[in-house]
């Protein structure tokens, strides 16, 4: 389906389109979403997984009980290339996919709980899993084995992110810190911030801005030399006091980014001079928890994954929301300032 959404410019020149289009094939609210160069995947609460094209919205594919029966798949992750998908979920598996036919290539069991991020490094096959066990673990997926294990949250990882160093970035609920592995060094360094909330989401503007996103409503900018952050904005999203902040995307190597909330609608953010000041430019109005955000390489798709509930649990319902996900289409402005 294709809706009428306001269009706006912000940042280098970008221009969001008035239309949107909408893919509605998940019966329980999505979890997870991931993007390569020609195609979407998504996984719901029954555990699926699907696959579509990004030019047309077309399903291509679909995997049903993906991580066997009563098993949800809770984070995805797609190769720079797009040859290689990966999920985690509730039965504590991390899953490699050829995402020709969406068939499974390797099985890797280490987690003790929960799987709940998976992440990519940029144009390499190295793979990272985070989950309830507060655990990092890496994987080769070119020889498909294990690598590692990273140890240092006090709590269940609930949002990661890498981008082209090696690199990870990672944010775990009720410990409240920020953590950026250094994983040639075998280093961590530790930000600590939302001291009255748990941290849900995080992500990588570049390899030395970061941005988190919490549940009391708070959206935190921050930098690799600076162990509090840089910019603050609350409320986020909305003016009910249990509003969260449930999922960030940045638009790499720009000042920009989204985020999502458990009130529903997206927010485009630029920062200001040296990052220390955020402003909202856009806004989508959408109806459900934005469980997801990702945005292509190139920077001409955003995608939203919008469910009725919170990706990790039952804590509300909206019956009003539709499951689905929202693929808003951006493109370069002639007109825009540079």
């Amino acid at each position: 389906a294709v809706v009428s959404t306001q269009s706006g410019h912000y940042g280098r020149g970008i221009c969001v389109l008035d239309t949107r289009m909408v893919l509605r094939g998940h019966s329980l609210s999505p979890t997870a979403v991931a993007v390569s160069p020609t195609h979407i995947y998504s996984t719901g609460k029954r555990g699926e997984l699907v696959k579509w094209d990004l030019g047309t919205g077309k399903r291509v594919k679909e995997v049903k009980h993906a991580h066997g029966k009563g098993g949800c798949i809770l984070a995805l992750a797609v190769t720079s290339d797009g040859a290689l998908l990966a999920s985690g979920g509730t039965d504590k598996k991390v899953i490699v996919w050829d995402t020709t036919e969406l068939t499974p290539l390797k099985v890797f069991r280490k987690h003790r709980d929960h799987v709940t991020a998976v992440a990519f490094r940029r144009d390499t096959q190295l793979l990272i899993s985070g989950g309830r066990d507060r655990t990092l673990n890496l994987w080769n997926c070119e020889d498909m084995c294990y690598v590692e294990s990273l140890y240092g949250h006090q709590d269940g990882i609930t949002g990661m992110d890498s981008f082209v160093r090696e690199r990870v970035l990672t944010v775990a609920g009720h410990d409240k810190t920020l953590r950026l592995w250094k994983i040639p060094e075998e280093s961590q360094l530790v930000f600590n911030g939302h001291k009255t909330s748990i941290m849900e989401c995080v992500t990588m503007l570049n390899e030395e801005v970061f941005v988190t996103g919490a549940q009391d409503n708070c959206l935190c900018v921050w930098h690799i030399n600076k162990k509090r952050p840089i910019a603050t904005q609350r409320p986020a999203h909305g003016t009910r006091p249990d509003c969260w902040v449930t999922a960030v995307a940045a638009l790499r190597n720009t000042e920009c980014f989204w985020s999502g909330s458990s009130e529903g609608g997206a927010r485009l953010w630029a920062c200001g001079e040296d990052y220390r000041t955020v402003t909202c430019i856009r806004e989508v109005e959408v109806t459900g928890t934005i469980n997801a955000i990702t945005v292509t390489r190139d920077l001409s798709r955003v995608v939203l994954a919008v469910g009725q509930e919170h990706r990790l649990g039952r804590w509300w319902q909206d019956k009003t929301a539709r499951n689905s996900l929202v693929v808003l289409s951006l493109q370069e402005s002639e007109n825009a300032e540079r």
